[in-house]
């Protein structure tokens, strides 16, 4: 009888012991299953939080080249509005028609004036006075600071005077210095503007224009030059004038 209770609870023993097992393997089983599955949620939320951690860096890089971009924009809305707020310049006078005609004949003038000085290089002085008021004529016209109509009177004037000047010849008492560096006295017959002839009381001669002075070697022209600046000078009888030289000077 204790025989077989014991071989009975035994048996109990046995079939106790195996469902235990069954039931810590399964128990293990699924603590792994439970592990494996946490793992990979936490490598799957590891993932969701980076990629969130990266938009997160990439919209704030964003809003801040937007608050750049804002910032700019908003000073330059402030500058342009600073411009319109500011009182315009009025608008310029127009120009009439009158006064561009004006304008214009100033400065047709002034070209004549500039073409007309050159001529004063064929005088023996250069014409130094009457060129340094026209040039100062010429710049006034252009910049607007002369009077075209009393421009043109004074240039016609110059002119007429210039002209006239040309067209006569007339002796004055005078002195000059030979090459040696003597001073001779005689006479000088101004011929127009550009050619002078010097008569010496030595008997000397010479002439002088725009190439240069040129000393007379021929006794026969010096006679006849001093001849010429006795009628001239009143000191001969009115005559006939001679004077056998060029205008232009050889040098």
């Amino acid at each position: 009888m204790v025989r077989t209770t014991l071989l009975f609870l035994s048996a109990l023993l046995g079939v106790a012991w195996s469902q235990s097992s069954d039931d810590v393997s399964r128990e293990i089983q699924r603590l792994k299953t439970q592990v494996d599955e946490e793992r990979r949620a936490s490598s799957s939320d590891s993932a969701r939080q980076a990629e969130w951690r990266s938009q997160s860096v990439a919209r704030v890089g964003s809003m801040r080249d937007d608050a750049r971009r804002l910032g700019r924009e908003r000073d330059s809305l402030r500058q342009a509005l600073d411009r319109e707020s500011k009182p315009k310049p009025p608008p310029p006078v127009p120009i009439a028609p009158a006064t561009l005609r004006r304008k214009a004949f100033a400065e047709a003038l002034a070209r004549e004036i500039d073409k007309t000085v050159g001529l004063l290089a064929a005088e023996p002085d250069a014409g130094a006075n009457l060129k340094e008021r026209w040039v100062a004529l010429s710049k006034g016209l252009r910049a607007g600071n002369e009077n075209p109509e009393d421009a043109i009177g004074t240039f016609l004037d110059d002119l007429s005077e210039r002209i006239d000047l040309g067209s006569r010849i007339q002796a004055r008492p005078g002195t000059r210095t030979d090459p040696s560096g003597r001073v001779v006295r005689g006479t000088w017959i101004d011929v127009g503007a550009t050619l002078q002839v010097f008569s010496g009381r030595d008997g000397s001669a010479a002439v002088h224009g725009p190439g240069g002075t040129r000393e007379v070697a021929d006794p026969t022209l010096s006679q006849a030059i001093a001849q010429s600046a006795k009628v001239l000078s009143g000191e001969a009888s009115p005559g006939w004038v001679q004077l056998p030289v060029q205008a232009q000077v050889a040098k």
